[in-house]
């Protein structure tokens, strides 16, 4: 059996990114529609997203929040390119404040990594003396996922700190095939499930200093997760210590712009993976800025214009030595409605991701559900 993370992408079709082939899967962002169209940058600041606990108490009221994202993608590689689809459910939470306290509580369930894809390679081999053509698929189904609890408590007027407590699980249903050019041979197959298993904590803090500027801060550990396969522990891989900071400013009634860095210390898996036959990790940084315009200050809520840009860092390299980055840019818009209980948001994304011969273009629609029953 080949190991769960030593797979070299010749791809054929994939439903992930490429870039999450190796190592755990491609890391998801815990980002809401809404704070999508900005390209994340306010996502500190955002109560429907699962990066900073303590921006909870920004819900007005109990909100429940469901996001859907379809991507586009053109992959290209030394094996050839593609196009391919690929639809998810990235983020669900619901939560709101405690009515009389200076408190808020919330769940979600986010995509912590995925790892989708079908891999295939052609090739002759010798039987008894005979060259025959074989054809090898491999494809794996799952990733790591993101439940986490959460609470946050103002302090006054300006400050507002939060916690989580995060239980990562998830799984990986393995398949591999081969098939023979001779009709005389049988097709090979061998299947096999990897789970995973690990808790995660968080504290956040955000620091008003007057209606118009704030700041966020996040620090997280994840510590390790175990790794079964058909419930036998094969591996345990460290996870990374998050760390972000985020600034908001509202210069003008109707326009407010955030910027935000996060690093995460891949790093510290780099010596699991190896082990395992892959290619390592590394550390990563995301940096976004984004802004949101309101045409109409009476109603604010009524399709406001956002927008914003991205750069960053991947974990998993899929050559030694090179790592992934990414660029991307966003628009985005929402209404509200049924005074003001129910709402859509719609944030629309350009991804580019690149590694010397590897690379993809990824068109990424995220449409959000909001109810406040």
């Amino acid at each position: 059996m080949v190991s769960f993370c030593a797979l070299v992408p010749g791809l054929a079709s994939a439903q992930s990114s490429q870039f999450g082939v190796r190592g755990l899967g491609a890391p998801g962002r815990m980002l809401s529609a809404h704070a999508v169209g900005s390209a994340g940058a306010f996502g500190l600041f955002d109560g429907e997203s699962s990066l900073n606990p303590a921006a909870l108490t920004t819900l007005p009221t109990l909100t429940a929040a469901f996001t859907a994202l379809q991507d586009y993608r053109h992959v290209e590689n030394p094996a050839g390119t593609a196009s391919v689809r690929e639809s998810r459910f990235p983020q669900l939470g619901i939560g709101g404040p405690l009515k009389g306290l200076p408190l808020a509580l919330g769940i979600s369930f986010s995509n912590y990594t995925s790892r989708d894809f079908t891999l295939a390679t052609s090739d002759e081999i010798l039987l008894r003396g005979v060259a025959v053509p074989v054809s090898d698929t491999f494809s794996s189904r799952g990733g790591l996922s993101d439940l986490r609890f959460a609470g946050a408590y103002k302090l006054g007027g300006a400050w507002v700190v939060g916690g989580s407590l995060h239980l990562i699980t998830g799984s990986n249903r393995i398949t591999s095939a081969r098939s023979f050019a001779d009709a005389t041979f049988l097709t090979a197959r061998q299947s096999s499930e990897i789970s995973y298993a690990g808790v995660g904590f968080d504290v956040g803090v955000v620091r008003t200093f007057g209606p118009n500027f704030s700041l966020a801060a996040v620090a997280r550990s994840d510590g390790h997760v175990a790794v079964d396969r058909d419930s036998a522990r094969v591996a345990q891989v460290d996870l990374p210590y998050t760390f972000g900071f985020g600034v908001r400013w509202h210069p003008r009634p109707s326009v407010e712009v955030a910027t935000n860095m996060i690093a995460r210390t891949w790093s510290g898996a780099n010596s699991d993976l190896l082990a395992q036959g892959g290619t390592g990790s590394e550390n990563t940084v995301q940096v976004a800025v984004g802004a949101e315009l309101v045409p109409d200050l009476k109603h604010p809520n009524r399709r406001p214009i956002r927008f914003g840009a991205r750069y960053g860092t991947l974990p998993f390299v899929l050559v030694a030595g090179d790592q992934p980055t990414e660029f991307g840019v966003s628009v985005g818009s929402g209404i509200r409605f049924a005074q003001q209980r129910a709402g859509i948001d719609l944030g629309l994304e350009h991804v580019w991701r690149s590694a010397g011969d590897y690379s993809e273009r990824t068109f990424l629609v995220t449409l959000g559900v909001t109810i406040r029953p």
